[in-house]
């Protein structure tokens, strides 16, 4: 037994484990979100981390070590997009965050969500005010009374 040493485990053996991480990783990528146990989000967390990171500076070794995970080089360029743009300080660290949800009712496993840090502020990015378009309706349903 190694004391004060603290490693994450989850007990299902080293190809499982690999299986897992690129499931949740997958399921990240499309849905943006993904709720778990908490000790398989702290893997994913680390894992999203390290791909952001390498996703900034993206070449042909960065897609190849992604390919496994995402299985398609489209999948892998979206990913790569998104994480660019959800990357506020250009380091591609703190890209995702944990929220915990308290416990699960039939065993009590603590579960927890990965989601986008800023995803909130890139989607209000993304909206146009329709204030405009609005007004002019407006103003044309006066001018005909």
């Amino acid at each position: 037994m190694k004391h004060k040493i603290s490693k994450l485990k989850i007990k299902s053996g080293k190809d499982a484990n690999k299986m897992l991480i690129r499931k949740l990783v997958r399921n990240f990528a499309e849905f943006g979100r993904v709720k778990t146990t908490e000790t398989k989000a702290k893997f994913l967390k680390s894992q999203l981390e390290s791909f952001a990171h390498s996703a900034l500076s993206y070449n042909e070794a960065v897609k190849n070590i992604m390919l496994p995970f995402f299985i398609t080089e489209k999948k892998v360029l979206a990913f790569v997009d998104l994480a660019k743009k959800h990357s506020k300080n250009g380091t591609g660290s703190g890209i995702v965050r944990i929220r915990k949800h308290g416990l699960r009712f039939g065993d009590a496993a603590p579960i927890a969500e990965v989601v986008w840090t800023h995803a909130e502020e890139v989607k209000e990015k993304a909206k146009k005010p329709k204030k405009e378009a609005s007004e002019k309706v407006e103003t044309s349903k006066t001018e005909e009374k």
